[in-house]
């Protein structure tokens, strides 16, 4: 059997292992406070890269955007200007198409009136004749009524 040598154990050993173990906890907190402290400023460096890197995403989309919309725009305007091109042409046939109409109504007044002098040349030239029918057809009718 061993014997094993038993120690008093006095206030003071008692003082001396609390305070140390005082010691042991307090560096061991402080050992936590620097780590917690550590990985606040990784979190806190972390979330600053992130905010630069999504403040340049927004200014890239914000630049892509605005380009996208001046694109835009300017297609918009070419189309615009066709269609005032394209206007102005229409404007210019028009005007055209006005002048043959009053050219055409010119041109049919002068066909009635050429057609309106033949048939009063045709009267005129058959006017004799015209009277002569009218006599017979006139005496036709008397030879009809006088034979009822």
């Amino acid at each position: 059997m061993i014997k094993t040598k038993n120690k008093e154990i006095t206030i003071d050993d008692l003082k001396k292992t609390i305070d140390s173990l005082a010691v042991a906890v307090l560096n061991g907190f402080k050992k936590t406070a620097e780590g917690f402290k550590n990985q606040e400023k990784k979190t806190d460096d972390k979330i600053g890269k992130l905010t630069v890197v999504m403040n340049e995403g927004f200014k890239n989309q914000e630049k892509k955007t605005d380009d996208k919309i001046e694109n835009l725009a300017m297609i918009t305007m070419r189309g615009f200007d066709k269609v005032a091109d394209d206007l102005e042409l229409v404007k210019t046939d028009l005007k055209v198409l006005k002048t043959d109409v009053c050219f055409l109504k010119s041109d049919m007044q002068d066909v009635k009136e050429k057609v309106s002098n033949i048939e009063k040349l045709i009267l005129q030239q058959h006017s004799f004749q015209i009277k002569e029918l009218e006599n017979k057809v006139k005496y036709i009718e008397e030879v009809l009524v006088l034979d009822k």
